[in-house]
């Protein structure tokens, strides 16, 4: 077990690693081919005016994060833009109206009437392709801020040709691209097959709820870093599928944590779960009623979230000194925790962002997605633990059930087998046909060759019905040398074939093995021929097999045993 885990582990180590060589290393040509425009700019920030400044140095100047109603007008002398087939600008907007104008000429406007009816307006990466063989270079970026803290840092503009510019937005981001796409791809299988085992399997409930969590966070991950455009037509509602997929993983995670541990039973758990959940409804109902636009609930989902951690970390300590916890929910709980501890140093550095300290590092957007990659692999060991003990206990306990129901000579069905298989039957209409079959020269066997050879005798007659039965009927061991074959279906009318098939392969082996002589007596009776239960069939065939049996030995002269 530990050397599969740690194989496990190998594996998500070097999937990790694979995608940061080809993130870092395999740069394709259009990387270079992109200009990053963050020297050069003019800003008119609120009548304020700043001259040839870096945008990345923008919020230092200004001194704060912008406000609703404030107009930022960015404007460049765009020298080259002739040079390219099809030049195209790319440059994210946060919550603002804009306008983008070559000269004195409107290239695209978007979110003015939106601006105006006091709607919400959201985030988006723009593509703006511009125009060529124009007598002005100078490029002018237009924005009308919707909401307070909109801006906290400003992202450079991004120009070059389309093509070029779409594999920079692409290959920048691939690692989210990549992990969001196998935790939605991930989720939609994992849930498909939790469905499915759900009625043989109801301990797989958690499989489920973390199935929901990874699509979830697979969704939010793509519009977060506004690529969820590029799967899907949002109708420039990305922003808001961000929002909701962020505030709904606070519910999941209760009910992961919850199916778990078994806290479903649990009063205080479903106090804290429902109440974490109706918060989070709060901000959806609200943006779609129209009084307050969701984004201005994310500190609210982070008290939200922050109360689940806690939670979490109080439930799991009285669990651990209580010593509830097994080998693998502890696995996944280490899932779990980096998860949380990812949001965490995420939230950190955004509240950093936020007070104009530290611009957020590539790693705290990244944390995230690698906590969620880290949960996955706990999902998938955990899931793997609790597949191989599944396995083992039916494995188990299909040893027991064929050791109470099997000879141990033969292996064969035992009488208490054969007696529940007859009494299944009985209960049909349907008739099947009972052979019984008595073993010759048993007795004689034992007291002169003893009982070992006797039960050699035994396994090879065994052997035998086995090798005629190939799946076809059901055949026990009932005593010392007594056993039944039932034919049913297609093999009803075949008892004289399966006889004359048992004795031919008798003779086979005494014409190769002259230690003992073997042969058998049967008779067999179709249940059609009495009434009453199975046993009479049997007392039927029984007589008939005794019948052959004095016919035996009176032509060979055989003894009775």
């Amino acid at each position: 077990m530990r050397r599969r885990i740690l194989f496990l582990t190998i594996a998500f180590i070097t999937f990790i690693i694979q995608i940061m060589i080809v993130h870092y290393v395999f740069l394709p040509d259009s990387m270079e081919k992109v200009t990053i425009l963050d020297e050069g700019w003019d800003v008119n920030y609120n009548d304020t005016y700043f001259h040839d400044i870096r945008l990345s140095e923008l919020r230092k100047l200004i001194g704060n994060s912008t406000n609703k109603g404030d107009t930022i007008i960015l404007s460049r002398d765009m020298k080259g833009i002739n040079n390219y087939q099809t030049p195209t600008l790319l440059f994210e907007s946060r919550f603002s109206a804009y306008r983008v104008l070559v000269g004195d000429r409107i290239i695209e406007e978007k979110f003015e009437d939106l601006l105006k009816d006091n709607k919400f307006v959201g985030c988006d990466n723009n593509f703006i392709q511009m125009p060529t063989g124009v007598e002005s270079s100078i490029i002018r970026i237009e924005l009308h801020v919707a909401e307070d803290d909109a801006y906290n840092y400003f992202e450079a503009p991004i120009f070059g040709s389309y093509m070029d510019v779409l594999h920079y937005t692409i290959f920048s981001n691939l690692f989210v691209v990549i992990t969001s796409v196998f935790l939605i791809i991930f989720g939609l299988l994992f849930f498909a097959i939790a469905v499915a085992f759900r009625s043989t399997v109801p301990e797989i409930d958690m499989q489920s709820y973390s199935s929901l969590l990874f699509i979830t966070l697979g969704i939010w991950f793509l519009s977060q870093f506004k690529l969820l455009d590029f799967f899907i037509d949002t109708g420039d509602h990305q922003t808001e599928i961000e929002y909701i997929s962020l505030y709904i993983t606070v519910p999941f995670m209760y009910m992961v944590m919850g199916s778990m541990q078994n806290y479903l039973h649990s009063k205080l758990f479903w106090g804290f779960a429902l109440t974490g959940s109706i918060v989070i409804m709060i901000p959806i109902m609200s943006h779609f009623s129209g009084w307050l636009h969701i984004n201005r609930f994310l500190g609210l989902y982070q008290l939200d979230a922050m109360v689940f951690f806690i939670f979490m970390l109080i439930m799991l300590f009285r669990d651990i000194k209580r010593k509830r916890i097994t080998r693998y929910q502890t696995i996944q709980l280490v899932g779990i925790t980096m998860l949380a501890i990812a949001f965490l140093f995420n939230v950190l550095f955004y509240l950093l962002e936020v007070a104009g300290i530290s611009e957020q590092i590539i790693l705290s957007k990244k944390a995230v997605p690698l906590g969620v990659l880290a949960m996955v692999f706990a999902n998938l060991v955990n899931y793997y633990i609790y597949i191989a003990q599944s396995f083992a206990r039916k494995k188990e306990y299909s040893s027991l059930t064929h050791l109470a129901y099997a000879d141990g000579l033969t292996d064969l069905a035992n009488r208490s087998r054969y007696e529940k298989y007859i009494d299944g039957l009985y209960k049909k209409e349907d008739d099947f046909c009972l052979i019984s079959i008595d073993l010759n020269g048993l007795k004689v066997i034992n007291d002169n060759a003893g009982h070992l050879m006797g039960d050699k005798y035994i396994r090879e007659f065994g052997q035998v019905l086995t090798e005629c039965m190939e799946g076809k009927c059901f055949a026990a061991r009932i005593g010392g040398d007594e056993f039944v074959v039932v034919l049913t279906g297609d093999e009803l009318f075949s008892a004289e074939q399966f006889i004359r098939e048992m004795n031919e392969k008798l003779e086979r082996m005494n014409a190769t093995d002259h230690s003992m002589i073997r042969s058998a007596a049967t008779g067999y009776a179709f249940r059609s021929e009495v009434e009453g239960n199975g046993h009479e069939v049997y007392l039927l065939a029984d007589e008939r097999m005794y019948n052959n049996k004095r016919h035996m030995h009176k032509e060979l002269k055989m003894p009775e045993r």
